[in-house]
């Protein structure tokens, strides 16, 4: 077939239409027909109120102060926040979130008399209203509100601060920590020149925040660190060994230097004991972490080889581009090296991890029957982890995610590279919790640079690898409800980026095959979506006594050796997806590389059985990557649509079609569907668990007898049941719910009816508050329609359909040359 199965839509504006605004119903009474409760209920959160609004006038700092609003489960949709009538935003300003339904508001005890005030109006009974027949409750805004909220609580110094002073200064005492307290705050004090344009409250609220801080002593050094929109408001606060307490409140912009004569870290648990207390207390503050240490992982095995023979560069071929994000690289890959950062001084680096990395990019595949994609990359050397003297290169807070940061933008204009390696994991301490502060960053380098960040899933500590996967299903689940602390690791979490577990390879005795591999860390229900996205092949955690670890590289002195661990299934999937970027023509779009990735992607066997249904999507995401020619090159049994757009407001993309007809039996429309939706909403970290602002989500849809049209795809690891529950929290964990990245499939293997109509729609859905941004969010859907028995001509016959329709598509290799969006 001269074409490739995967088709470019070139005119997808044409398909964007308006949203029709069909309105809410009324609100819910969650105390219909029990006002007596209600009743209670009410002066419960009032006496709240009038708690906080006390605290609030002792307070010694300023009579501002921000509460929790927890609402109760079943409010925990966008439609029962209780912000249009009790908690308006020009009286009591939401400023974030923590965990799923609980709000921050800032109150002044005048803003709580208005809150209170409003309160009471609420009706005392059960209103009704007769709609089609049926009385129906039909409460006020404000009782249905109120309803909502579960309790209203102060936020206190259990809420900012899980860990101890002598657990702080342990942790701290490792030089790879940087020594700082991160500290994030509800609100960014500004520059003091415009203090005057502050109501008194809040110009206390700041003033003694950044003067208590000024006024220490001898040896704090504050930081603000970079900050963008959406950006958590952070400062590193660490106690140095002398001199004057400094405050920077502008963010640091240089490049990390080696510098021997750097202050030390102060241990005084008296000092650290002080400015701990001075940051419970104040209001403004609104958490307390211990900072991250980067490590990396993988074992390799001692038992070396022969030397490799590294492939020749033939300048005929184009070659991908790999950056490795890591302690350096070796010379001994030669000319594939086309670029340096060059950070690590050379006595100060280990190049046997990065060299393996490395050398499975250039010559995995002729070492490996599991690397498929062919030898040859060129690899970009971002050195950036000395293995000693961690905090003469980084002594400032986060410094050495301000280094990647330059490193990035520095290197992709030099070379072009747009995938990253990031095998290197971070350590957080054991009272962290939430979304990371290093995924956060990753985040925001991945999108302001067009770039993807691959990053390993992270390794358990060696005493707390698991057991070897068992064959058996049900073995397996309990090997895995026994396992402690083999949660994925930081930043594998990052929603911008793809994060990788590791598989068993395929042919080592006593080794189930393409099982989860016993040091390979899991994800647990995320805030994000599913994570690990994908997983490949990292090599077995035990060691074959002729093959090894079964996956193999190269150490920094071009000897051959065996390795595992997820720094090594990593590389596999980024060489996969810098190979696609390569073969296609023109800039791609992140959502397309990564949407083609995982739409492409297959659950290995061992996940394949039903009992291992609901925790698969922790062990292998979406499932293991095909070759980079096996995406891009296919027969004539199916078709792939991609469309790459922008949903703005108020719009979105509606595609109808007719079935294609060799799937058509007994007029039940037959085959197979396949649905994948990977989009770049705006994040705000102060919003916790809701820090994604806008859900987008696609559906394929049939039109039905009675004119409607019927959703007929389900989302890969969906109960049966097919919604996932009624509640928020079960559309969030089941049907991927708010996450960026979106698969459904279906196979009709008996047909489905009743007519050949369909659609694709892409569409939205905002938090409350939110609103779409001006430039629109940009996603990539990719539908592909497919004959499982590999007999009917889909291709064909669906690209008759298209063109009888007007629906212009090209081939994706070069798409580029006419259609600005790929």
């Amino acid at each position: 077939m001269g074409n490739s199965p995967i088709q470019v839509v070139l005119n997808t504006n044409n398909f964007i239409e308006e949203v029709e605004n069909k309105g809410g119903g009324p609100s819910t009474d969650f105390f219909a027909d029990n006002d007596v409760a209600f009743i209670e209920h009410r002066e419960l959160l009032t006496q709240q109120l009038r708690e906080i609004k006390k605290l609030q006038i002792d307070n010694e700092f300023a009579p501002v102060s921000y509460a929790k609003i927890t609402l109760r489960q079943s409010a925990l949709a966008k439609s029962h926040c209780p912000t249009h009538a009790i908690f308006k935003p020009d009286i009591t300003p939401i400023v974030g979130a923590g965990e799923l339904g609980e709000l921050y508001v800032e109150l002044t005890p005048e803003s709580i008399e208005r809150v209170s005030c409003k309160m009471d109006k609420a009706e005392t009974t059960t209103n009704k209203k007769n709609i089609d027949g049926k009385d129906i409750p039909y409460p006020s805004r404000i009782r249905s509100e109120i309803g909502a909220i579960d309790h209203i609580s102060q936020h206190t110094k259990s809420d900012k601060r899980k860990f101890s002073i002598k657990e702080a200064i342990e942790w701290l005492s490792d030089s790879r920590s940087g020594g700082a307290y991160i500290v994030e705050l509800f609100e960014d004090p500004p520059a003091k020149k415009d203090w005057d344009t502050l109501s008194i409250q809040k110009r206390q609220l700041f003033s003694t925040f950044i003067n208590g801080l000024e006024n220490f002593g001898s040896g704090l050094y504050a930081l603000k660190i970079k900050q963008d929109k959406g950006a958590a408001v952070l400062y590193g606060i660490k106690l140095e060994e002398g001199g004057m307490p400094i405050v920077q409140m502008v963010p640091l912009q240089s490049s990390a230097t080696k510098n021997i004569n750097h202050k030390a870290v102060c241990l005084d648990y008296k000092q650290h004991e002080k400015l701990l207390d001075f940051l419970d207390r104040h209001p403004l503050v609104k958490r307390i972490t211990l900072p991250p240490i980067i490590t990396r992982g993988g074992n390799s095995s001692i038992n070396l080889g022969s030397p490799a023979t590294i492939p020749a560069i033939d300048p005929k071929v184009n070659y991908p581009k790999l950056c490795v994000v890591d302690g350096g690289v070796s010379n001994i890959l030669g000319n594939w090296i086309q670029d340096r950062w060059g950070l690590i001084s050379p006595e100060d680096k280990n190049e046997q991890h990065g060299s393996f990395i490395a050398g499975l990019a250039v010559l995995g595949g002729s070492l490996n029957s599991v690397c498929k994609e062919l030898d040859g990359c060129y690899i970009i050397d971002l050195d950036i982890l000395p293995s000693k003297f961690y905090d003469s290169y980084y002594s400032k807070p986060l410094e050495f995610f301000n280094e990647l940061e330059i490193a990035v933008q520095e290197l992709k204009a030099r070379t072009g590279v747009r995938i990253f390696n990031f095998s290197l994991n971070v350590e957080e301490h054991v009272t962290s919790s939430g979304y990371s502060i290093p995924a956060q960053i990753l985040d925001k380098i991945a999108e302001d640079n067009d770039i993807i960040f691959i990053i390993s899933a992270g390794n358990t500590h060696p005493a707390q690898m698991r057991k070897e996967w068992p064959s058996d299903p049900v073995a397996a689940l309990k090997t895995l409800v026994t396992t402690r602390n083999d949660a994925l690791k930081v930043p594998a979490e990052s929603c911008r980026n793809i994060s990788v577990s590791a598989l068993n390879p395929p042919d080592i005795d006593g080794v189930v095959a393409y099982g989860l591999s016993n040091y390979s860390c899991k994800g647990i229900s995320s805030r994000t979506g599913l994570k690990p996205d994908l997983a490949h092949v990292g090599g077995s955690g035990t060691k074959n006594i002729t093959k090894g670890y079964g996956l193999f590289s190269i150490n920094e002195n071009g000897l051959i050796e065996d390795g595992c661990g997820t720094s090594y299934a990593a590389p596999n999937v980024a060489k996969t997806i810098a190979a696609l970027e390569n073969k296609i023509e023109g800039e791609v779009s992140r959502e397309t590389l990564i949407a083609l990735s995982i739409h492409y992607a297959v659950i290995p066997e061992p996940f394949r059985h039903k009992q291992l249904s609901s925790v698969a999507k922790h062990l292998v995401g979406f499932g293991m990557p095909l070759s980079s020619s096996e995406i891009l090159n296919g027969g004539d049994n199916a078709i792939t649509l991609v469309f790459a757009n922008r949903i703005t407001t108020g719009r979105k993309l509606s595609f109808n079609f007719t079935w294609p007809s060799c799937l058509v039996k007994k007029g039940k429309c037959t085959g197979k569907a396949r649905l994948t939706i990977v989009s770049t909403p705006p994040l705000d970290y102060k919003f916790g668990a809701e820090f994604i602002r806008v859900n987008i989500d696609a559906r394929l849809r049939q039109l039905q007898s009675n004119g409607k049209y019927k959703g007929r795809l389900d989302a890969i690891y969906a109960p049966e049941s097919g919604e996932g529950g009624l509640y928020e929290k079960d559309q969030i964990e089941h049907t991927f719910k708010w996450s960026p990245i979106k698969v459904y499939e279906k196979y009709f293997s008996k047909g489905v009816g009743p007519s050949t109509e369909w659609k694709l729609d892409v569409e939205y859905l905002t938090r409350d508050g939110e609103n779409i941004p001006s430039e629109g969010i940009p996603f990539t859907a990719i539908l592909t329609i497919s004959d499982p028995k590999e007999e009917e001509p889909v291709f064909n016959d669906m690209r008759h359909i298209l063109q009888s329709i007007g629906v212009q598509t090209v081939d994706i290799k070069t798409a580029a040359r006419i259609v600005s969006r790929v």
